[in-house]
């Protein structure tokens, strides 16, 4: 018997909300295991001056999502750190946790999109800087979420008197999902994380429009993997412990052109130790129609059967 994969879907589109109400009680009645709320201030415009993809704070829309929904985990995906003070976001994941009745995964990243920095007029640190800082962050969102008492003096961050109050549903604590690329926040995640989680291209990267193919992909997310169990093995955690999950739709994986493209795409990253997926949707990337359907009645319970023989 193996570990149970999971799937869950990404949305960051707003859309009428009588809408999304519908469609995310769908998604729950489908069987799909989580929904996350990706986390931007910045809206494209195309190019005839049209707003192509709004968007709604995140935190809010999981909060819609919890209310709306019973069974399914609700979580962010991500919320970057320079947006939000860690003490605040500690506090709104706790008030989450008790809306979805222990339902919710906060989920954290080092932020390093310029275009969100722009809107909230945060300034563009160096990547040595911004890790320097995202290890504070991280530290006192998971102190804030584990302790009952926590203090905390950094350079960068200060916390004084904080009290875990009320206590969190989820026991021991609510899972906290950080996503991390680099060996500067892999180390982050290795030392706090309960799940990590990787996209495969970088920000900076898609930003000059490449994509990682399949096989880079797949190279790399097992390198950042490998990397992440000997962090936390130097932290003295068990890597076995920190579950590991990619979002799909930043590289040239095609899963949704075919149900055999899906298996293929869920067995060789569940081959590297992958254990929870993630899909944008409305879907990004090469799709057929059907396919999506094809894979919520026949293929996401055939996997799930497979992995619990």
């Amino acid at each position: 018997m193996t570990t149970t994969p999971r799937f869950g879907l990404m949305t960051y589109e707003a859309a009428p909300w009588p809408e999304l109400v519908d469609r995310w009680r769908a998604f729950e009645a489908q069987g799909w295991d989580s929904l996350w709320a990706g986390d931007h201030l910045w809206s494209s415009i195309d190019d005839g001056g049209v707003t192509s993809r709004p968007r709604f704070d995140a935190w809010q829309l999981a909060a819609g999502i919890a209310a709306v929904t019973e069974r399914i985990t609700v979580g962010t995906l991500v919320s970057a750190f320079p947006l939000r003070n860690p003490a605040v976001l500690a506090k709104q994941a706790i008030t989450l946790d008790h809306m979805s009745d222990g339902r919710f995964v906060p989920g954290i990243g080092a932020g390093g999109n310029p275009k969100d920095h722009a809107v909230a007029g945060v300034d563009t640190w160096s990547s040595a800087e911004r890790a320097e800082r995202f290890d504070e962050y991280s530290a006192v969102v998971r102190g804030l979420l584990h302790e009952d008492r926590f203090d905390f003096r950094g350079d960068h961050y200060r916390v004084e008197g904080a009290v875990r109050a009320p206590a969190p549903v989820a026991t021991p604590h609510p899972p906290l999902l950080i996503a991390a690329h680099v060996e500067d926040t892999l180390r982050i995640a290795a030392r706090d994380a309960d799940i990590w989680s990787s996209y495969g291209t970088l920000f900076s990267q898609l930003r000059r429009g490449v994509k990682l193919s399949e096989a880079e992909s797949l190279r790399l997310t097992r390198e950042r993997g490998q990397l992440l169990d000997e962090h936390a093995e130097r932290f003295g955690r068990d890597p076995a412990t920190i579950r590991k999950s990619f979002m799909a739709g930043f590289t040239e994986d095609a899963p949704w052109e075919s149900a055999d493209r899906f298996t293929d795409f869920i067995g060789r990253f569940t081959e590297i130790g992958i254990t929870e997926f993630m899909f944008p949707y409305p879907l990004q990337g090469p799709h057929k129609d059907g396919v999506f359907e094809e894979v919520v009645a026949e293929v996401l319970p055939r996997l799930r059967a497979e992995a619990a023989r």
